[in-house]
């Protein structure tokens, strides 16, 4: 009995000591309530600092806010997704959008509502980007950097999980100052052909390495993709597709860029486009082209046919050599890992055997063995703008390779189009090179007739 009694002895005492204990735990802490200003628009307080902006960057300081502020809007960028930001959030109102520094990470997540108390921060900027932060410091090049502020002593939480809709804009409509800072959504817009086969960023560099890739719509105008090398999805490849994105603009000094806030905002699975297509003629029954009407140097842009570039930043073009015109491709001198140029014809009726005949000539070959620069294929559902979804085949022809005295025209033969009667058939001339295997190779004399 004596040892029983012991233990519940213990039990009771192990139970008030745990009673006492919630009770402790149940106390309220003690509260500060942040008080704060006037609240003003996002670009009222960014107005403090537009005088400094019109300086050279090394005259520039920054500016203390001085009047009672506060500002409140949607939070539209978090260090707290994905890892592309750090000590870092960016907040937009209906005036816009600004930059904010933290001197840690957390409490600050996508969609929260929110109010900060401004007064006595700083706003200064880094490459022409505003930020606000705390006290100034000098970075290891003696410029002006604003530090990041306490939010726990700046914030008050007013709502979470606040929608907030993206601007739908165009590249070329965010690059004035009334967007660095905004979240926009591009649609119709695809990573630059150059860039494909890329990551994001380098998370194994040491330390890992930001980079920038080039986004662009299909008129071909672009903007900067810019994305930390710890990014959870720095190493993965970027996506080859056309779609939307969504992110918030920025700007280096004339370079306007657009940051990743979430990867889930990355829509790019459908069909490239093409960047300045030329429409595709309509369909006719024999066509013949010997280059004769271009000037040197000149692209070639022949009505109803399409010169493209799938990869890279060339196009075939005119050349002429010892009097006579030809259309060239070549990577000479490109600076690119990989470049593909296709020359197309206009699409020809095959109401009967049609043929196929062309001249071609290399120069400076630079092409490893087994690698032609050359491939010439036909489509028969090919309409101009399903260029990755249309049917290519290729055709066998005499062509000039390594061996082909250099400048030496040599002709293909007669090649019969494998097309059936009643469809349209349009011929490709595809050129693939890059810096290195950067054969000069020629084009010229193309015909297709009626089989005899």
């Amino acid at each position: 009995m004596k040892d029983i009694r012991y233990i519940t002895g213990i039990f009771l005492t192990t139970i008030l000591f745990l009673n006492g204990c919630v009770d402790k735990f149940d106390e309220e802490p003690p509260f500060t309530p942040i008080e704060y200003g006037s609240i003003v628009p996002i670009s009222q307080v960014k107005d403090l600092y537009r005088e400094e902006l019109s300086k050279p960057w090394y005259e520039r300081t920054p500016v203390q806010i001085t009047e009672d502020w506060a500002i409140t809007g949607v939070v539209i960028g978090s260090d707290k997704v994905n890892g592309n930001l750090y000590k870092e959030g960016y907040l937009e109102d209906a005036s816009g959008g600004i930059l904010l520094k933290f001197l840690s990470t957390g409490g600050f997540y996508l969609g929260d509502s929110v109010i900060i108390h401004v007064k006595d921060l700083y706003l200064g900027d880094y490459g022409n980007f505003i930020q606000l932060g705390d006290v100034p410091y000098t970075d290891n090049s003696g410029n002006y950097r604003v530090s990041g502020f306490n939010k726990d002593r700046r914030m008050v939480k007013v709502s979470i999980n606040h929608s907030f809709s993206p601007a739908q804009v165009g590249i070329q409509q965010v690059k004035n100052d009334q967007y660095p800072g905004r979240l926009v959504q591009f649609h119709g817009v695809q990573f630059a052909s150059y860039e494909l086969g890329k990551t994001w960023a380098d998370p194994l560099a040491d330390p890992p390495a930001a980079a920038n890739r080039y986004l662009e719509d299909c008129d071909g105008n672009q903007i900067i993709v810019r994305t930390s090398g710890y990014a959870s999805f720095a190493g993965d490849p970027l996506p080859e597709g056309n779609g939307s994105v969504t992110g918030i603009v920025t700007v280096f000094n004339d370079d306007y860029q657009l940051i990743i806030r979430d990867f889930a905002e990355v829509l790019l699975d459908g069909e490239r486009c093409i960047q300045n297509a030329q429409e595709l003629g309509t369909p006719v029954e024999t066509l013949s082209e010997d280059f004769e009407s271009f000037s040197d140097d000149e692209d070639i842009l022949i009505d109803g046919w399409q010169n493209l570039m799938i990869v890279g930043n060339r196009l075939w073009r005119n050349q002429v050599y010892s009097g006579n015109s030809y259309a060239q491709a070549t990577g000479y001198g490109s600076g690119l890992e990989y470049l593909e140029i296709w020359l197309i014809t206009r699409p020809v009726t095959i109401s009967t055997q049609k043929v196929l005949t062309f001249q071609s000539a290399q120069a400076y070959w630079e092409h490893e063995p087994g690698n032609h620069p050359l491939e010439v294929l036909v489509s028969a559902d090919y309409n101009g703008t399903n260029f990755y979804s249309a049917t290519w085949v290729p055709l066998s022809g005499t062509l000039a390779d390594s061996s082909t005295p250099a400048h030496a025209f040599v002709s293909s033969g007669n090649i019969d189009l494998p097309v059936a009667a009643g469809q349209n058939a349009v011929i490709a001339f595809k050129y693939t090179g890059s810096a290195t295997e950067s054969t000069s190779y020629r084009l010229d004399n193309v015909n297709i007739t009626t089989g005899k």
